[in-house]
């Protein structure tokens, strides 16, 4: 991140904590000063999350070259009330408006003014769902469970994954995301992620608006339930060898051999 970029967010965050006191809160490490335009050069992407309700929250990270050539990076957290066909919806509408803004120019109130005109929209879409939820209290489960968030996991395979920034980002968006999982560094770069369908198919779009000499989803696929713990925000785990992932996927609903499998490793009992 240049220098100016930083001191561009910097001044751009101390305006938001002014206009949004209660709304605004620090995801990543606040500066010392939370209040001043500083930001320490060592640390990673600036993050932070705006909350108008609880239904609907906006986790914003700053990439190194926003704002001269990045717009900012930005997943909508939804309640659990809030049911999968709105997530959806309700995130496609925010990918939306941060696809309006433009680059190369500073764009954080435009973004948080632009969500807080949707918010009343989400809020009524989201009542309707939940009346129509309501009316349908007596179908029988099997029907009532599909409207429940999908936990897609997901083997992302590339020619390597040395760059240190590339590393950063897949930790930070993964905590971001709420997914879980392994990374391993190297030749080649391996991913095995797993969160709610919407969130992994983000994080996938993310990493493939990044510059790869190869990049390939090997495979995928569509659950009931996670296997690799809650997505309490720790994100997935760097490792070193692939033989560490393989190890970590034991014992977790076939996960191990999903991975073996994509990466096209012939399984060592």
């Amino acid at each position: 991140m240049t220098e100016s970029n930083r001191q561009r967010q910097a001044s751009e965050l101390v305006l938001l904590q002014s206009m949004y006191p209660t709304e605004f809160t620090w995801r990543s490490s606040p500066p010392t000063d939370p209040y001043s335009p500083e930001l320490d050069s060592d640390t990673g992407d600036a993050a932070f999350s705006i909350s108008f309700d609880s239904s609907y929250t906006l986790e914003i990270s700053l990439p190194r070259d926003y704002p001269s050539h990045a717009r900012p990076k930005v997943y909508l957290a939804c309640g659990g009330e809030v049911e999968t066909l709105h997530r959806k919806e309700a995130r496609s509408a925010v990918q939306d408006l941060v696809e309006s803004l433009d680059v190369g120019v500073e764009a954080l109130d435009l973004l948080v003014t632009g969500f807080a005109e949707l918010l009343p929209e989400l809020l009524r879409e989201r009542g309707r769902a939940v009346d129509t939820y309501a009316a349908g209290m007596h179908e029988p489960k099997s029907q009532k469970n599909s409207a429940e968030p999908k936990i897609k996991r997901v083997v992302i395979w590339s020619h390597h994954l040395l760059s240190t920034s590339k590393r950063r980002d897949i930790l930070a968006w993964s905590r971001e995301l709420h997914l879980r999982g392994f990374s391993r560094p190297g030749h080649p770069g391996a991913v095995f992620a797993e969160g709610e369908e919407d969130a992994v198919d983000e994080f996938v779009r993310r990493l493939k608006e990044l510059r790869w000499q190869a990049l390939q989803v090997r495979d995928e696929v569509v659950v009931e339930a996670r296997v690799l713990g809650s997505g309490d925000g720790r994100g997935v785990e760097e490792v070193e060898g692939i033989g560490d992932v393989v190890e970590g996927l034991k014992g977790r609903d076939g996960c191990a051999e999903m991975f073996l499998k994509a990466m096209r490793i012939a399984r060592a009992d």
